[in-house]
């Protein structure tokens, strides 16, 4: 049975919930649009980007993981954390990498490479993790996150 969107990202959710990339973030993991407007921590945000329907189910899967910006200068002007986020963007490369067929009903890999971008009306940049994903299904109960 294929599954809606928002039981997929559910499934994602739930999947960095239980990783070791969590423990490394000074935040918490959000849905989509929940991330509150205010953070100025580690935050990852789970986005569901696309999915087919079909026999296999595929699409895609965006995490974001936010990183406050940095006076590096001491002269407040808020800048890039690039050591904070080339460490994220390892992380969260080992997270990609163990996300094995043994720990879900899932198949993923990175859609491409994993990049930082600037949100710069918040004084934040983001690493961008896409995934790219087969669901094989299964006959147990949906996972169901509040």
């Amino acid at each position: 049975m294929a599954k809606t969107s928002r039981q997929i990202q559910g499934d994602i959710y739930q999947l960095l919930r239980d990783s070791t990339l969590y423990t490394m973030i000074s935040g918490e993991v959000y849905r989509a649009g929940m991330r509150p407007r205010d953070s100025k921590l580690e935050d990852a945000e789970v986005i569901f980007t696309a999915g087919i329907p079909s026999q296999i189910q595929t699409g895609v899967v965006t995490v974001n993981i936010f990183v406050p910006d940095i006076d590096a200068y001491d002269n407040g002007v808020l800048v890039e954390d690039s050591q904070r986020t080339e460490e994220v963007e390892i992380y969260a490369q080992a997270w990609a990498e163990s996300l094995t067929a043994e720990v879900s009903n899932y198949k993923f890999k990175l859609q491409q490479t994993i990049y930082t971008e600037e949100e710069p009306t918040i004084h934040q940049h983001f690493i961008v993790v896409k995934l790219a994903y087969e669901y094989f299904g299964d006959d147990e109960a949906p996972l169901i996150i509040p």
